[in-house]
């Protein structure tokens, strides 16, 4: 069952909100992130690109560059320098989020993970030039944006990855939406359960999804449906 979409904007996405008020909701996140998957996703996914990665001939000791948008607490960064370690593959990861609040609680906490830098940068506006990383990642931030601000932003991805992209957000449908309003009732803090339903009414359905993915006009992208009411838009093509 599909629910309506809404454009209601979410606690985390006022621009009055401090920093403060944030910080037990990135704590929220990143156990959801944990729990429910997001990090093994990640990990499934570099798995795949790996051997791509390998069968380069140009490597000469150059880490696996890995960009990270709207990375809130930093903790798919964290899970990726984690994946680097028992792979014994060098990685350099650069997070960024909009919120400068975010952006310092951030790198702060991911202080003591040389291999990760965080700065604070707009996923609709990224300074990076083309072919700067190797892969891309993006976790639950296209149903913040609007669908062409989420269009562009794919297009942006591909054009800055040399490998692929994985961009994973959550599905808009009645047993999404009730899912999420469970799991955010154990939550500790008053905007991750306000958020986290309203999260769902604002994503797109599956079929969106692979209506998007089609009119990137991205060669390879491949939507994939993910437990936990999310879903995969992903790329991985020839180094």
């Amino acid at each position: 069952m599909e629910i309506r979409q809404s454009s209601d904007l979410e606690l985390m996405d006022a621009p009055e909100r401090s920093a403060g008020d944030l910080r037990e909701n990135l704590r929220d996140l990143e156990r959801m992130n944990r729990f429910l998957g997001a990090h093994a996703f990640v990990r499934r996914y570099l798995d795949d690109v790996l051997p791509v990665w390998r069968g380069r001939g140009d490597l000469d000791g150059r880490p696996l560059m890995v960009l990270d948008v709207a990375t809130g607490g930093a903790d798919i960064p964290t899970a990726v320098v984690g994946w680097a370690r028992r792979r014994r593959v060098p990685v350099r990861v650069v997070g960024i989020d909009r919120h400068p609040g975010i952006a310092r609680i951030a790198g702060t906490t991911r202080a003591a993970f040389p291999a990760i830098t965080v700065m604070q940068a707009d996923a609709c506006a990224l300074p990076f030039r083309g072919g700067s990383f190797d892969v891309c990642l993006c976790h639950l931030a296209l149903h913040h944006l609007t669908r062409d601000q989420g269009l562009a932003l794919l297009r942006h991805l591909h054009n800055l990855a040399r490998i692929g992209f994985l961009v994973i957000d959550l599905v808009r449908s009645g047993g999404g939406y009730g899912g999420v309003w469970l799991v955010t009732r154990f939550a500790r803090d008053p905007i991750t359960r306000h958020d986290g339903p309203l999260s769902v009414r604002r994503a797109l359905s599956l079929a969106e999804y692979r209506q998007l993915a089609s009119e990137t006009g991205i060669p390879g992208i491949r939507v994939t449906r993910l437990p936990f009411f999310r879903v995969a838009l992903s790329r991985i093509g020839p180094a």
